[in-house]
């Protein structure tokens, strides 16, 4: 399947991406790996993750990093507490930029991303809504008390399988490349910035499900699948960036019935 790209597409801002510093902050996988074992349900047993996850549309804005920070958050608080709610898209693309010091509607980076998930804290969607065109203004009065402190680059197919087997989820920043629509996304051209999505579950099949922010039109129902090779391919490629989150530590209250 050949889709028209969404003008806002590439929001992943490459060109300012501390691959380094991601690399060297990240936490004992292993360890981590071998706690969530003894403490995750089986989330990988769901059919489809569409029965509780609202695929949602960055429309024209390039806040692709920003719908995908904001799934790991609503993700990580369904591993904590059985709960789903929208975590707020603006928040997580503006407050982004914010940490890249860009201004206009060209992307964010995820190591910013990171840094707002594990130092600044996020909101709910309902405190600050995604607005229908680029609009940073911060709503007055908004709390941050969600915080996800435990964040982990990912490079060895191996781990990030296990990692997805177990319901954790993964942040992807993949470079723009002529089949960026479709299954392989291994070539790009860096100085043309990326994209980012959500990773997260198995098929009993062994392929990975992408949760892509273009909408529900988009292949269907906004889900894509990802063989083992292709994704080991994406991995391969170093301009390529795969952050796994983990609800362990994570600071959250649990929101007052909407």
């Amino acid at each position: 399947m050949s889709n028209p790209l969404p003008i806002g597409a590439m929001g992943w801002a490459l060109d300012k991406e501390n691959i380094k510093d991601l690399e060297a902050n990240g936490c004992n996988t292993k360890e981590l790996l071998a706690q969530a074992k003894d403490v995750l349900p089986p989330f990988n047993s769901l059919a489809n993750p569409k029965d509780i996850v609202n695929i949602l549309d960055q429309r024209n804005q390039g806040a692709c990093q920003g719908h995908a920070l904001a799934m790991m958050f609503s993700i990580c608080f369904f591993l904590k507490t059985g709960r789903w709610y929208e975590f707020s898209r603006a928040a997580g693309y503006y407050l982004s930029q914010r940490y890249d010091g860009i201004r206009g509607d060209s992307g964010s980076t995820l190591s910013a991303g990171r840094k707002v998930a594990t130092d600044h804290g996020m909101c709910l969607e309902r405190d600050w809504p995604y607005p229908s065109s680029y609009n940073p203004r911060e709503p007055s009065g908004i709390d941050y008390p969600y915080k996800i402190k435990v964040t982990q680059p990912i490079r060895d197919i191996e781990i990030a399988m296990e990692w997805l087997s177990l319901g954790l989820p993964i942040q992807t920043g993949i470079v723009w490349g002529n089949n960026m629509s479709k299954e392989l996304v291994t070539q790009g051209d860096t100085r043309g910035g990326g994209h980012s999505t959500s990773l997260w579950l198995l098929t009993i099949e062994g392929y990975v499900r992408n949760l892509n922010s273009w909408g529900g039109s988009w292949n269907g129902d906004g889900v894509h699948q990802w063989t083992k090779q292709a994704f080991a391919g994406m991995l391969a490629n170093q301009n390529n960036v795969f952050i796994g989150y983990a609800p362990d530590d994570m600071e959250y209250p649990i929101p007052d019935v909407i």
